[in-house]
């Protein structure tokens, strides 16, 4: 027994408002927050990878389409804009095959643990969760913002070459202008769509919704193994499904989710059921888990 579950509150808190589950959400993700997980430490990990491979693919000219001098790139070597753009869509084909095979191994891991605008989601939640923490709240938001400005920093590299932010002139002026734009967007995307946009819109989430391929990984739910009926997986899960129920369809997941799919197929594998079953079970071995046991519900 680890000391985290040695100190973990035995009962679910109750939400201020019946109507509206966010409080006691938050609340669970403040518990969460409190105490230093291992999937924090995988995050940090395959989150940097991520942020890496975006910036490395354009700082050393794979591919890239400079929109303000034309120094398009394609494997280091100067090219036209029609080719640029060739090259920019088959590095962006390239990383979807990517995540294509890591779903077909292990699940939507990526969707949980590698994907950017899933982290700027998870970094929002912080700031919400901290808000009767005005220190740990202002620490909250400086990550948030520092995510964001990484991610946008990364991702406006395949546009624009980097010596254009200190070349000094207009040119210097509109790529910091529009690297400020791109952060304010990310920074409303976070606070206002969040998970909705993984849950309903995300167009990768969306086929991998249709095609989910069984996976080695998977959250697996066990309830004869010490489960104390807390629901605090449910309340916790970011895009609102019961891990206790993956097997069953879901009706009218709204957006552009398709309808009737099992609920494994939505899930994000982002872990947070698990941790917060670590938090909140006294008990191992653990109903909640995630990795290669078999499914048993």
């Amino acid at each position: 027994m680890t000391a985290l579950q040695e100190s973990a509150p035995a009962t679910l808190p109750e939400p201020k408002r019946k109507s509206d589950p966010a409080p006691a959400r938050f609340r669970l993700v403040k518990l969460a927050l409190g105490h230093a997980h291992r999937y924090g430490r995988y995050r940090l990990v395959t989150m940097g990878i991520t942020l890496a491979v975006l910036m490395a693919a354009p700082l050393a000219g794979l591919a890239r389409v400079d929109l303000w001098s034309g120094a398009h790139r394609m494997l280091g070597d100067p090219v036209d804009l029609g080719l640029g753009l060739a090259t920019v869509s088959v590095a962006i084909a390239s990383f979807y095959g990517a995540t294509f095979l890591i779903n077909m191994i292990a699940g939507r891991m990526f969707c949980g643990f590698g994907c950017p605008v899933g982290e700027l989601s998870r970094l929002s939640d912080a700031v919400d969760a901290l808000a009767k923490d005005p220190a740990g709240q202002r620490r909250a938001w400086l990550k948030l913002g520092a995510f964001a400005l990484l991610l946008v920093g990364a991702t406006s590299l395949w546009w624009v070459a980097p010596g254009v932010y200190v070349a000094g002139g207009l040119a210097m002026l509109v790529a910091w202008g529009a690297l400020a734009l791109g952060v304010g967007l990310a920074l409303i995307h976070a606070r206002r769509w969040r998970w909705n946009f993984c849950r309903k819109l995300c167009p990768i989430g969306l086929y991998y919704s249709v095609v989910q391929t069984g996976g080695l990984v998977h959250i697996d739910y066990d309830a004869k193994l010490a489960c104390t009926d807390c629901k605090a997986c449910a309340g916790v899960c970011p895009v609102h499904l019961d891990p206790r129920h993956l097997d069953q369809l879901l009706d009218s997941p709204g957006g552009l989710a398709v309808s009737d799919m099992p609920a494994a197929n939505h899930c994000l594998s982002c872990g947070a059921c698990v941790e917060i079953c670590e938090h909140m079970t006294r008990k191992e071995p653990l109903p909640a888990a995630m990795g290669f046991r078999s499914p048993r519900r």
